[in-house]
């Protein structure tokens, strides 16, 4: 059973622009030596803007509202790294308090939005460029019938990848708006290969099951969809790299045993959503195995998960991010929220300096039946299982429990806490994360 001798709570007030900086360099100065900083990151940022996350939890936004008040606007520069899906005029607020704030743009990758729905066509106004894509009647994914392939979801329109003219098209219109919305990289949204079976095969039945990945098909060049998938987005990498601008398509959390499609080196990174949301030990194994290939090839990384039982979900929260400090490596990122995208969880701010190793496998990291990441300043704790377990501690340490966080309110305070617990053992609910300090902040 675990023991505990002492608790201490740790306020986090709301601070001044100046003050923040100075705490976050202050104390990423103090968290590793000059080693340790180039064991992980050489640069502060990569060549697309995204800040090294070594040594520090980062977290990048979904989207921010265009009516945030001027304190909100603070607080999201002070705090997120970066967000996507912001015209120009929010971006702009946002870079006058953190002039290297990183912005994505949002696309979907594989499929054409529907005439209802709108994306930022050119970094200030919500629109779509379907007038001009629907004249092209080869770019569309067609069934047997001769029908274009719709999303049975939402009504998205399944697109020919392997159509020249389609690619040049999805290159060149990107680029635009890349440039127009004065953004960092592209969010390839819905790109996965096993969305078709679940999305399009009920319009294309050729489509069902493993067949994105097995079957070859005359309209890809003779490919099948996961090879098409690979050569399609290593050409849009290798376009839009070329001008600076990141890609990172949406691949689902990998839970997907069969899609074996190479994810891991034909783009920047990776958009991995609802990571870790599993409850199968097996399928958790093998997307953070997955994961790693990106993370140890210093990929950019962003995981981004719901909260199922609102912002008071408090296990899943601390669960979520453990995963995230177990596997994070050089450009690691993480986001999670219940309602609003703009909220903020004190445990973001849990500072536990640089990892002590690198992570290539999962094996690395097994330990007393669990999974076990030590930090210069602290450990982490991760039990993927359905049964509770006791692990004991090499040395006494605090346990990191929040209490507060969520939406951002209007004037922009900071409305959560930090407590600490001491134990020399720690007891592990099924399917939990334990984050613990080894010298939690003083009163």
């Amino acid at each position: 059973m675990s023991k505990t001798t002492s608790q201490l709570k740790i306020a986090l007030p709301a601070l001044a622009l100046g003050a923040v900086a100075a705490v976050v360099i202050l104390t990423n100065n103090l968290s590793a030596s000059a080693g340790d900083k180039q064991a992980g990151c050489a640069v502060m940022f990569n060549r697309f803007g995204f800040p090294c996350s070594w040594d520090q939890i980062v977290v990048i936004g979904d989207q921010f509202r265009a009516d945030m008040s001027d304190e909100q606007v603070k607080f999201a520069s002070q705090r997120y790294a970066g967000c996507q899906k912001l015209t120009l005029d929010i971006s702009g607020r946002l870079r006058r308090f953190k002039p290297k704030f990183l912005v994505l743009h949002y696309h979907l990758g594989i499929w054409q939005q529907q005439p209802a729905h709108s994306f930022i066509v050119d970094g200030n106004h919500w629109g779509n460029d379907w007038n001009e894509v629907t004249l092209h009647e080869s770019w569309f994914w067609h069934n047997e019938k001769g029908e274009r392939v719709r999303s049975s979801a939402d009504g998205k329109f399944l697109m020919n990848i392997a159509d020249p003219g389609f690619l040049a098209y999805w290159k060149a219109s990107i680029l635009a708006q890349l440039k127009a919305g004065k953004y960092n990289g592209v969010f390839l949204d819905s790109s996965s290969i096993d969305m078709l079976h679940v999305e399009a095969s009920q319009m294309d039945p050729r489509l069902m099951g493993t067949a994105a990945r097995t079957r070859v098909f005359v309209e890809l060049e003779h490919r099948s969809w996961s090879q098409a998938y690979e050569k399609f987005m290593s050409e849009m990498t290798r376009s839009l790299e070329e001008q600076d601008f990141a890609v990172i398509p949406n691949i689902n959390a990998q839970f997907t045993t069969w899609d074996t499609t190479d994810y891991f080196t034909t783009a920047s990174g990776a958009f991995v959503e609802g990571a870790f949301a599993t409850r199968s030990s097996e399928d958790w194994k093998m997307a953070c195995e997955r994961i790693l290939k990106l993370v140890s090839a210093d990929k950019i990384v962003m995981f981004q998960s719901t909260l199922p039982g609102g912002d008071g979900d408090y296990a899943s929260r601390m669960y979520y991010l453990a995963c995230y400090l177990l596997l994070k490596g050089k450009f690691t990122y993480i986001n999670y929220f219940s309602g609003s995208p703009l909220s903020w969880y004190p445990e973001f701010e849990i500072k536990l300096g640089v990892p002590k190793d690198v992570v290539t496998t999962l094996a690395e990291l097994a330990e007393q039946g669990v999974y076990h990441r030590q930090y210069g300043d602290g450990e982490v704790w991760v039990n993927p299982t359905s049964q509770a377990r006791e692990v004991t501690l090499g040395r006494p340490a605090y346990l990191a429990m929040p209490r507060g966080g969520g939406p951002v309110p209007e004037d922009g305070r900071n409305r959560g806490s930090l407590n600490f617990k001491s134990l020399v053992n720690l007891s592990l609910e099924p399917w939990s994360g334990a984050i613990l300090s080894y010298s939690p902040p003083k009163l």
